[in-house]
């Protein structure tokens, strides 16, 4: 009996060994990747500027603004960027006259 356990031990050391053998070479391998190179053409691209009441983030190459935003309809109150609306043409208003209308004339 005591033959039959020693046999379970050592078989369970050498599937240690292996197991720990393997996550060896594996980290090993992927601690010997070439690092990544950075374009220097892309560092600072994104800006994060902020007035009084907003933050934004501002993708200097494209134009393209983002505002963070705190959605309190969830729960903990998750922050998340939310695109901004730009108008690239007059024909961009289009989406925001229907969805606003435009305002009455003012008395003069």
């Amino acid at each position: 009996m005591q033959a039959r356990n020693r046999g379970r031990e050592r078989g369970m050391s050498m599937r240690a060994m292996w197991t720990i053998s393997a996550l060896c070479l594996l980290v090993g391998t992927a601690d010997a990747q070439e690092p990544t190179t950075i374009n220097p053409d892309q560092v600072g691209r994104y800006q994060i500027m902020t007035n009084a009441n907003d933050t934004f983030l501002v993708d200097t190459a494209t134009g393209f603004v983002w505002v963070l935003t705190q959605y309190t309809d969830f729960n903990k109150d998750p922050l998340a960027w939310v695109p901004m609306f730009r108008l690239n043409r007059a024909s961009d208003t289009t989406p925001l006259l229907s969805e606003f209308g435009l305002k009455p004339p003012t008395k003069r």
